[in-house]
């Protein structure tokens, strides 16, 4: 492959990959960076495969993995699996909402399905809140997570958080 062609393939990836960061509103106008040790894109197959310290970042989203692979069908990004040891992704979904921290062993992106699936020794945290599980998918349209455990018990643990109540105002004729 020359190197225009793999500059033009990466850059259409690239572009596509856009939906990734269901984030801030503002991180979907913000240019995508993909930074890799090496990098391969397959015209015929839609396939591009970045390996070594891979990372993606667009706005407040950030994804730093061992080996990403996009697949893009009819210049539509489909669907990214990354892998590493672990693989750590992030983001701010809303200015009024802490930060969402993931690890996993493996994290699919399904475009189509709106789904993020973490996969082995998954852990998401968000503020306070802790989910551990062997798998953990998270729903970007409708703000669901749901976990799976794994092994000799399959097991699944969620640490949520209270709410802090407002402070009450002081009832009349009482002082506070």
């Amino acid at each position: 492959m020359n190197r225009p062609s793999l500059k033009l393939g990466l850059a259409a990836a690239l572009a596509l990959g856009s939906p990734l960061a269901a984030a801030l509103p503002e991180d979907r106008t913000q240019p995508i960076q993909l930074e890799a040790s090496r990098g391969q894109l397959d015209q015929k197959t839609g396939v591009s495969v970045y390996e070594g310290n891979v990372v993606i970042t667009q706005g407040s989203m950030r994804l730093n993995a061992d080996t990403v692979t996009i697949h893009v069908k009819d210049n539509n990004f489909q669907r990214m699996e990354a892998v590493g040891n672990p693989v750590n992704l992030r983001y701010k979904q809303a200015a009024d909402k802490p930060e969402l921290q993931g690890t996993s062993q493996r994290v699919d992106y399904d475009v189509a399905g709106a789904k993020v699936t973490m996969s082995g020794n998954a852990r998401l945290v968000q503020g306070q809140d802790v989910f551990t599980g062997e798998q953990i998918e998270y729903n970007l349209k409708d703000d669901v997570v749901k976990a799976r455990g794994a092994g000799s018990n399959g097991r699944i643990q969620f640490t949520i958080q209270p709410q802090t109540a407002a402070p009450s105002p002081p009832r009349a004729g009482k002082k506070p």
